[in-house]
């Protein structure tokens, strides 16, 4: 087996980057279910299938806590990647596409973070960030980097 695959740092990276994307990934369809939620209350159009969703509160809170517990992961994971580079290259950090989009990913959760644990924000303004960071890490993954 090649070293690089060998190093603990990468097995821990895999773990937390596939953990943070799939809790960012149930973090953002309740944003989505929220925005769709809101629009159809807004015109006045409830329909059966919206008698059966979460209130906007519900959703509003949930998206918040997943985001919560997937930013910690996302910190982990970036903290092992770099190691895991530094290990590999020798340097920490290489401004590779994917490096560029993990830390715009981290620095937009964490600011959503803050706006909505200070109460600026919340509602349909943290779903929509929300549904942003999450298409960053769409753009990420089909990033072209080596």
């Amino acid at each position: 087996m090649l070293p690089f695959l060998e190093n603990p740092y990468l097995f821990l990276h895999i773990i937390t980057i596939h953990l943070s994307y799939i809790i960012f990934f149930l973090a953002s369809a309740a944003a989505l279910i929220y925005l769709v939620e809101d629009t159809q209350l807004k015109h006045k159009k409830t329909k059966v299938l919206f008698s059966r969703l979460p209130d906007l509160s519900f959703l509003d809170k949930l998206n918040y806590r997943l985001i919560g517990l997937g930013f910690p992961i996302l910190t982990l994971s970036i903290i092992s990647g770099v190691f895991w580079v530094r290990d590999i290259q020798g340097a920490y950090w290489s401004w590779n596409p994917r490096e560029v989009y993990s830390l715009v990913l981290w620095l937009l959760y964490a600011a959503t973070l803050h706006v909505r644990l200070s109460e600026k924000l919340r509602g349909r303004k943290v779903a929509i960030l929300s549904l942003a960071a999450f298409a960053i890490i769409v753009l990420s993954l089909f990033s072209n980097c080596p």
